[in-house]
């Protein structure tokens, strides 16, 4: 009998990855818009509030997410992942701005949740397949077994 997607481990983990890259999200777009708004650099901007967002986003992931100890190797693994996504992010932000015609706070913004976006999905699949699997994780959520 087919697993439904809807009841599999996988998508219950994706929307809980859902719910904390959310909260995450929204920090990151609140510290941007702010440093915006102080007519900061665009790429000091996205790159600033992106570092502050993944710190925020290792604790919520590997506690609700993951279900992992946060350990120093393990931040160091997701901020590794973390910086590649930032890059992404920080890319399609400061190339995407020229082209949203909708003035100098709004552009960079809406260009930034592009940005969010393209990382996001980055992230979940280096997180999911390399950062949290190599503490036991595969995609479940599940506890990691004793003796690894």
């Amino acid at each position: 009998m087919p697993v439904s997607l809807l009841s599999s481990e996988r998508f219950r983990t994706f929307l809980r990855y859902v719910a904390t890259g959310g909260t995450s999200a929204v920090v990151d777009l609140s510290i941007f818009t702010g440093e915006i708004a102080l007519h900061l650099p665009i790429r000091v901007a996205a790159s600033l509030s992106f570092c502050v967002a993944a710190a925020v986003n290792y604790l919520l992931t590997s506690t609700f997410v993951f279900r992992t100890t946060r350990t120093l190797r393990g931040f160091g693994l997701f901020f590794v992942v973390a910086l590649l996504g930032m890059s992404i992010n920080v890319g399609v932000t400061v190339f995407g701005a020229p082209f949203i015609p909708l003035g100098p706070v709004l552009s960079p913004v809406l260009a930034k949740v592009g940005g969010i976006g393209v990382a996001f999905l980055f992230n979940f699949w280096l997180n999911s397949v390399f950062v949290f699997a190599s503490q036991g994780q595969r995609l479940t959520g599940a506890a990691p077994r004793e003796g690894r």
